[in-house]
């Protein structure tokens, strides 16, 4: 009985410590590449990108450029169509506040714009957001939708929400989740090929 006691202390440090240690890691990772603002990158102040250390495909290099360009047109300036730093001035203004001007209608045609980020990321990235954060996107919509009701102020509360701005960032978190996953896949895919086949009585076993 008491060697049972102790084996199951055991277990139950070493997985405490083993949980420690994953939430050290996911602390570290989440204070690194959690972004707010999808469009800067603070430290540089240039165009946000997908970190290069984390070795994004192409693929994944053109799907984040366009989700940025879409939150910023839909947000910023909806004049940007040619280029992303593309500015109107005093004018830039983004598509979904600019519509709420049209009474009744024009809040719901935002919530159809702001929900087309979402519909774009499940059909090229299936499986990229869990249903729980697909969940918190369409609630900021539902959200940017109340405060866009009032007429006139209804433009302003829109424009300084950002919902698709706050989405995007959202995108952004969860490819950089993404990507370290698929790293550490890689990185013990490899560990466990280099382990040497060994050899029984001079027969060595091969690999199928």
């Amino acid at each position: 009985m008491s060697n049972f006691i102790k084996s199951l202390v055991e277990s139950q440090a070493e997985g405490s410590a083993e949980n420690y240690a994953i939430e050290k890691f996911n602390a570290f990772a989440n204070k690194k590449y959690q972004c707010k603002d999808p469009f800067r990158d603070p430290e540089t102040n240039k165009r946000l990108t997908l970190p290069d250390e984390l070795q994004p495909s192409k693929t994944d290099r053109k799907f984040w450029k366009q989700c940025q360009n879409k939150a910023w047109r839909d947000d910023q300036c909806f004049l940007s169509i040619c280029g992303f730093y593309m500015s109107a001035g005093c004018l830039s203004i983004g598509s979904c506040p600019l519509v709420v001007l049209i009474p009744i209608l024009g809040p719901l045609y935002m919530y159809h714009i702001h929900s087309k980020l979402i519909k774009k990321c499940q059909k090229e990235q299936p499986g990229l957001l869990s249903e729980e954060k697909i969940a918190k996107m369409y609630a900021n919509i539902a959200f940017d939708l109340m405060i866009a009701l009032p007429p006139i102020l209804g433009t302003f509360f829109t424009w300084m929400n950002g919902c698709s701005t706050r989405n995007c960032s959202m995108i952004y978190n969860a490819m950089c989740k993404r990507l370290q996953e698929n790293m550490k896949n890689d990185q013990h895919s490899l560990e466990v090929e280099s382990v040497q086949v060994p050899k029984i009585n001079g027969y060595t076993r091969t690999k199928r």
